[in-house]
């Protein structure tokens, strides 16, 4: 029998999935969530990683693929570390400093890819800086979309444990 995390992840995975081809702002996708909530309910990295992993493989082989999706698959990555900090505790200020922090990584480490891999600014620290000043309206979007969906998904988890079925989402002892 499939473990129950699998299988609610795999309902997650085809959500994620379907909501990259709905038009949204930019930025404003629930992937970095998905990748914090992979390390807060698998034991094993394989998983932990290997499923925001494939959502984006699997995805950008239908939206493309560009040359920046090294930097963008390793800065989901990145930020998805910060589920080992809700995996001990999930708490309202754990969930939203997990949100924020994850929402930074991932925008520090993919405009500092498009400052050093493309040729739209010039390499020295005012086009580092340039970089990040054009990027910020951009941010409150990612930090939206990572901080709702965490909550959402840890306060669906805590009504189905609290009302209907003890340890239906996930087992965070």
């Amino acid at each position: 029998m499939l473990n129950k995390n699998i299988i609610y992840f795999g309902l997650i995975m085809i959500v994620v999935s379907l909501l990259r081809f709905v038009p949204h702002p930019p930025n404003m996708t629930p992937v970095i969530a998905v990748s914090i909530l992979a390390v807060t309910w698998f034991k094993r990295p394989v998983f932990q990683f290997g499923f925001p992993l494939l959502i984006m493989l699997l995805t950008d082989m239908v939206i493309g693929f560009h040359s920046l999706m090294p930097v963008v698959y390793l800065a989901i990555m990145c930020a998805g570390l910060t589920g080992f900090i809700l995996k001990k505790r999930s708490s309202f200020s754990t969930i939203l400093g997990s949100g924020l922090v994850s929402s930074i990584i991932f925008f520090v480490m993919t405009n500092f890819g498009v400052w050093v891999l493309s040729s739209m600014y010039p390499k020295t620290v005012l086009g580092l800086m340039s970089c990040y000043v054009a990027a910020i309206p951009f941010f409150h979007n990612t930090v939206i979309a990572t901080v709702g969906v965490l909550f959402g998904v840890f306060g669906l988890n805590y009504a189905v444990k609290r009302w209907f079925q003890p340890k239906l989402l996930f087992n965070q002892s």
